[in-house]
């Protein structure tokens, strides 16, 4: 990696700084070492060698010297065998045994300070290579010519000019729609009186905050200026240039306060705002982290400023309405709730009345107003949430769209196993729309737009917004168009229009079809009983053709399980094709298999990819982006509602993928650096321990992908439908106890009962001759009420925690060092980290003499710290 693009020059000067000061005390070390050891060989006697060296070890400089822990360490040692050393000269009892093991531990320590001299050099000579421009790739390219149908870089060209093209022919080209038939459509969802009266209640909202919105005389100040600056720096928006500027900006009080005149300015003549670019807006394709081409618009850093808070403060007024209809029970339809004669019954047979909190229909809701409805959409400026990350936190369930699928696929597995036990058969539909940010038509945006109450001179603006001036060539003002189709993507516009458009489809399927649809932004998922998921399939298409829109057909299918024969007519109006998350896909049977042939084309790409890097650092950023990272994500992290089995599948995957990355060095990652840090810099004899242990001690931090997965297998269930198997046994349990407490009830207890069930309604007296309820009405809405279904679906839902390897007492010392030299100790430490330290522990005292290889005054924490932030891209995805 070249360091002009990556690193500055402030830290390449520390960095040579900090070699050179190192390789300076190696030479002076090794040469001083070099005299000692002679010296104390030369002498006749035991006593005479131990001082010898004891002299020359206390005078001699250490890699890590500075560090007081350390000092005081070295200090203690030479004063206590001093002592020793001056016992033996009159003390008989004190054998030439004892000394000679003094000798060899002293021999010992200068071999460990060479030790961790010599791999603090190598580190060095590995950050060299790392910001040489001029380093040979690892591997050299093999390709052959059927390969990716010639060299990578023309296909490249080729498929980013198809991609170009199709774009041209998509936002130049406008696709009208009937407005008309779009309102009526919308307005037929909110058919009745109750509903009526909430969508004018919406309007009214929605009209009285673009009025006030309006009205805002300085909506600009340094707080909200730093609010949007921080949202422009973390989407794709702006190029990096551009987020460069800003970030410079944001810590600038009298520029922020110049930018704030300057947009309160703008903001209050917003009738006349305009785009101001008779140079066109210029459009390029930008690959994302995962290595897939996206054509992107360079914006004015102002202007997306301006834009974004606009964007924003009307994704919050939209956001806060649309919970408000989803949260109305008369208005969205949920789970059959019921009745008050349902609910008499159910007290006058078991003593207690049901709650609707207390079943898995209510965790579920409770997941989708949470989390997924309109998941897109920022409730504030400060909204920190990124629904589309690529590169977010798997582990941030709430506002991170790793998180995000990950919980899904969790709710997913855990309702197919529960439905599939209870009723036989259930299905799961997935889909995506086509393009769909970029080939909105306009024409069903404002349709949209207007149902909902926007008014017209908001309507006016939000048009000049979409129909930008844009121009494919980089050259200024070379063939200048307009846009007359979609909308910008990664900007906060695209979040506004396309939640305010789809949104109409989450209240069609739930109106027309009495389903909740799960959707991230334009990827749709339904899962349930089959008739009303074929319903809701059928929603979807509809409205889909209605609105001008596109199914992503390569991205759409559905898996229809049953215990018993399907039905032929409701599994043919399933889309068909496979349903999968990541690289797990579900299969008929309800299972969740690793999908080894998409595995197996990744590894090829991993292969290349890491023979084109330039040194051995990038190639371990790769590998832990890639192996540490990517394919983790996408094999689904483990839950209890996948088992054991889930977890096995990984690391077998993980086995073989390793088998087939290093065929030649029988499956080891170690070995296979070995032998290029042996090719590339001579250096052999390298122990494990270099590899896996973090920078912070002085170690690569290759990232190890089986370790994740042992730290946490243990405390996964072995096999989910156990866990549904004790439930209906605990069902059973639980109604024969009740059959047998209703059957000992005197009849002046039975009438006490019914007096407070029917509050002594005589039309309810034919009760208090029935038998107890049969089995069939006690469980007819377990989903809705039964506590203890809640609990077995939270069991099955809940990931397991980690089970970190235990500190023995043996080297517990040895982490008490580790704390004082490097300021972490074994409590600091991730459950990765731990099983690292720990399976390393006794193989890093006896070569270095201590937990870490390099001391960290000398490491170079500025360049470590932007190598951990250095994004990997996928390199050979061009665009789907």
């Amino acid at each position: 990696m070249a360091g002009s693009s990556f690193l500055s020059q402030t830290l390449q000067s520390i960095t040579t700084t900090k070699m050179q000061e190192q390789d300076k005390r190696r030479k002076t070390f090794e040469t001083r070492k070099a005299k000692l050891v002679e010296s104390a060989e030369a002498s006749a006697d035991d006593r005479t060698k131990l001082a010898i060296l004891l002299s020359g070890f206390r005078d001699l400089s250490s890699s890590n010297k500075g560090v007081w822990y350390v000092d005081e360490d070295r200090k203690n040692l030479v004063q206590n065998v001093g002592r020793y050393l001056e016992q033996s000269s009159r003390d008989p009892s004190m054998s030439s045994a004892v000394l000679r093991q003094f000798e060899r531990d002293m021999h010992q320590k200068l071999g460990q300070e060479s030790q961790r001299f010599s791999f603090a050099d190598l580190y060095y000579r590995l950050l060299s290579e790392w910001t040489d421009a001029k380093s040979a790739p690892i591997v050299e390219s093999e390709r052959k010519e059927e390969d990716l149908d010639g060299s990578f870089e023309y296909i490249q060209k080729y498929t980013l000019q198809n991609l170009k093209d199709k774009f041209s022919s998509v936002v130049f080209t406008p696709l009208e729609t009937d407005e008309v038939k779009i309102d009526a459509y919308l307005s037929s969802l909110f058919d009745d009186d109750y509903a009526t009266e909430l969508l004018d209640s919406m309007r009214k909202q929605i009209a009285d905050f673009g009025l006030h919105l309006k009205q805002r005389a300085t909506p600009f100040d340094r707080e909200t200026l730093r609010s949007c600056i921080k949202a422009l720096l973390t989407n794709d928006l702006l190029n990096d240039d551009a987020k460069m500027t800003l970030s410079e900006f944001s810590t600038n009080e009298d520029v922020l306060d110049e930018i704030a005149d300057v947009l309160n300015l703008r903001f209050s003549d917003l009738d006349n705002w305009s785009w101001e670019a008779d140079d066109g807006l210029f459009y390029e394709p930008r690959q994302q982290t995962n290595g897939k081409y996206r054509i992107m618009m360079d914006q004015d850093i102002l202007q997306a400023i301006f834009l974004h808070y606009i964007a924003v403060c009307w994704c919050a007024e939209f956001k806060n309405g649309f919970m408000l209809l989803t949260l109305d029970k008369k208005f969205w339809v949920g789970p059959n709730e019921l009745t008050d004669d349902e609910r008499g019954r159910h007290f006058f047979f078991t003593g207690s009345y049901p709650y609707s909190t207390s079943g898995m229909a209510h965790e579920e809701m409770n997941a989708f107003h949470r989390t997924f409805m309109c998941s897109s959409l920022p409730s504030s400026l400060t909204d920190e949430s990124d629904p589309y990350g690529e590169d977010s936190d798997p582990n941030d369930e709430t506002s991170t769209g790793l998180g995000i699928r990950q919980m899904l696929l969790r709710q997913v597995a855990t309702n197919v196993i529960i439905r599939q036990a209870l009723h036989g058969d259930v299905a799961v539909v997935q889909s995506d729309l086509q393009w769909y940010a970029t080939g909105l038509p306009h024409a069903t945006l404002f349709a949209v737009l207007r149902f909902w109450g926007v008014p017209e001179d908001w309507i006016t603006f939000f048009k000049k917004f979409a129909e930008a001036p844009l121009r494919m060539d980089p050259i200024p003002g070379q063939d200048v168009r307009v846009r007359k189709r979609g909308i910008p993507i990664t900007d906060a516009f695209e979040k506004l229009f396309g939640e305010c458009v789809l949104f109409g489809m989450d209240v069609a399927v739930n109106r027309l079809s009495e389903m909740t649809l799960i959707r991230f932004h334009d990827d749709l998922w339904l899962c349930g009983e089959p008739s009303k998921c074929a319903s809701a399939w059928q929603t979807i298409e509809g409205f889909v053709k209605l609105h001008g829109l596109d199914i992503n057909t390569s991205k759409t299918g559905s898996v229809y399980i049953s215990t018993t024969d399907r039905n032929v007519e409701i599994a043919g109006k399933f889309p068909k094709g496979p349903v999968c998350m990541g690289m797990l896909q579900l299969t008929e049977s309800g299972d969740w298999t690793i999908d080894q042939k998409q595995v197996s084309a990744h590894v090829q790409q991993l292969k290349k990819q890491l023979g084109q890097c330039k040194s051995i650092i990038s190639w371990t950023q790769t590998w832990n982006a890639c192996m540490g990272k990517f394919f983790q994500n996408t094999f689904g992290k483990p839950a209890n509602c996948f088992g054991q089995a889930h977890v096995d599948a990984i690391l077998n995957t993980f086995a073989d993928m390793q088998r087939e990355l290093f065929e030649s060095h029988k499956g080891s990652v170690t070995e296979y650096l070995r032998e290029q840090i042996l090719n590339r810099f001579g250096v052999e004899d390298i122990p494990d321990s270099f590899f896996f242990l973090p920078e912070e001690f002085g170690g690569l931090g290759l990232q190890n992908p089986f370790i994740p997965f042992y730290v946490l297998k243990d405390q996964l269930m072995k096999d989910p439908t156990d866990r549904i198997a004790e439930f209906l046994k605990e069902e059973k349990a639980v109604y024969k106890t009740g059959l047998e407490a209703f059957n000992a009830l005197s009849d002046s207890e039975k009438q006490r009962r019914f007096t407070k069930a029917f509050d002594g309604n005589a039309k309810y007296n034919f009760v208090l001759d029935e038998p107890f309820y049969d089995f069939e009405e006690y469980t007819s809405q377990r989903e809705m009420y039964s506590g203890a279904l809640q609990r077995a679906y939270q069991d099955l839902m809940r990931k397991p925690s980690s089970h970190d390897i235990r500190l023995t007492n043996g080297i517990k010392p040895w982490f008490d060092e580790l704390k004082q030299s490097h300021a972490m100790g074994w409590n600091d430490l991730s459950s990765e980290n731990k099983w690292i330290m720990h399976l390393y522990a006794e193989e890093l005292r006896q070569r270095f003499g201590a937990l870490s290889i390099v001391d960290r005054n000398l490491l170079p924490s500025g360049v470590m710290k932007m190598l951990k932030r250095k994004k990997v891209v996928w390199q050979l995805i061009i665009w789907d």
